[in-house]
């Protein structure tokens, strides 16, 4: 029973993998970061579930450990850094401005049922 939760990881992670992928395109840089999170989960539980291999045992273990919190600083700066971009392009569009997308923002604001 233990090798069938091994081998539903490797599957979680592919899925996971795949439609992170899909969905990366909104979320830029830290949606595919993400993806090749995922990719690398697949691959680290695949060699432990289909190559035998101790992937989670002795010195494996902490380079896993050390893999995982480098790919969370990674995912949470690429993050930061999409949120404050985004902030920063909120701030330059004021009442006053006149491009396409403030204007039809105006124009929604205006229209009264």
């Amino acid at each position: 029973m233990n090798e069938f939760f091994q081998y539903g990881a490797v599957v979680l992670w592919v899925v996971l993998a795949v439609l992170t992928f899909i969905i990366g395109k909104k979320h830029g840089a830290a949606g595919y970061l993400l993806s090749v999170f995922f990719v690398f989960m697949a691959v680290w539980y695949g060699l432990s579930a289909f190559g035998k291999l101790p992937m989670f045992d002795g010195a494996m273990s902490y380079v896993f450990r050390g893999i995982l919190l480098v790919f969370l600083l990674l995912i949470v700066f690429a993050w930061y850094r999409m949120r404050t971009r985004q902030a920063q392009s909120a701030k330059q569009h004021k009442d006053g401005c006149n491009c396409d997308e403030c204007r039809n923002s105006h124009k929604d604001e205006l229209h009264v049922d």
